[in-house]
């Protein structure tokens, strides 16, 4: 990763895949900002306004296309990058990802040691 400290917000409610996820960023350089709720997601992205958002898309109470629309029309998260992270297969998550232009997934049944690897992808 270069010099500067990139962002990551984490919007999942499994509280364990949220402290795996970021403890394995912190350490690799990332700052990480973690939400296990939907609720205030979108006020919560325009304070922190981080480079990435890991969204687990099959969040209870989350609406995954109100929030990604919302998110993807707002000018002010153009460069925001969105990855899914979810337990839903790859290929449901690979059509959600080119419907909704989001810029990649991650799903939970990968090598969670990758994930930082993975977001370092994008930049």
């Amino acid at each position: 990763m270069s010099g500067e400290k990139r962002k990551v917000m984490i919007l999942d409610d499994n509280i364990i895949s949220l402290m795996i996820a970021e403890e394995l960023l912190v350490a690799h350089g990332y700052e990480v900002v973690k939400m296990s709720a939907p609720h205030g997601c979108v006020a919560k992205l325009d304070y922190e306004m981080p480079d990435v958002l890991l969204v687990d898309i099959a969040m209870p109470r989350l609406a995954a296309d109100d929030l990604l629309d919302t998110i993807r029309t707002a000018p002010e998260h153009e460069d925001l990058i969105i990855v899914l992270y979810s337990d839903m297969e790859a290929e449901r998550l690979e059509k959600i990802c080119h419907a909704k232009d989001i810029n990649g997934y991650f799903c939970k049944s990968m090598d969670i040691t990758k994930l930082p690897e993975f977001v370092d992808r994008f930049f």
